[in-house]
């Protein structure tokens, strides 16, 4: 499937532990500079993959807790990470605010949960991850990338 210049393909149907262990995989694709964008309804499994990439460079995931009421989390990995919750603000004016400085230094790795209204003001290059219910303990993931990050993750993971 292919949505405005980007490859989709479904990763998997996954339970918790396989979520995690994805979320592993995933840390070793990814480059600072990286942009994340999570989407999903509340208790679809976004918080979960973060702790997998967390734990996959080099932290410990029990650290990793949702970012609803601090808006960010930074973790200080092998790699930082910055762990942004998109829902509660108010504009795009925002969340530039908050990001600015490592966002023009490209110092990091970024993760945007209901970051889906903001994909429009960053470029093609982001990698967008969909997560879905199935059932009370199984989720649908998907990945919606450019061809390029699209071969770059497929040679790593």
């Amino acid at each position: 499937m292919e949505t405005s210049g980007k490859s989709c393909v479904e990763l998997g149907i996954l339970n918790e532990e396989e979520l995690i262990n994805l979320g592993k995989r995933f840390a070793s694709c990814l480059e600072n500079g990286d942009i994340l964008i999570l989407s999903g309804e509340i208790g679809s499994g976004k918080t979960t993959f973060v702790r997998g990439i967390v734990h996959g460079l080099g932290c410990n995931p029990i650290m990793v807790t949702s970012p609803t009421f601090t808006l960010m989390n930074v973790y200080s990995c092998h790699k930082t990470v910055y762990h942004i919750d998109a829902y509660r603000l108010n504009s795009i004016d925002e969340a530039f605010y908050i990001l600015e400085a490592e966002l023009e230094e490209d110092d990091g790795i970024f993760i945007i949960e209901w970051g889906e209204t903001l994909n429009q003001f960053f470029n093609e290059e982001t990698i967008n991850i969909r997560f879905e219910h199935i059932d009370e303990n199984h989720r649908k993931v998907s990945l919606c990338v450019s061809q390029e990050i699209l071969q770059r993750l497929r040679r790593c993971l």
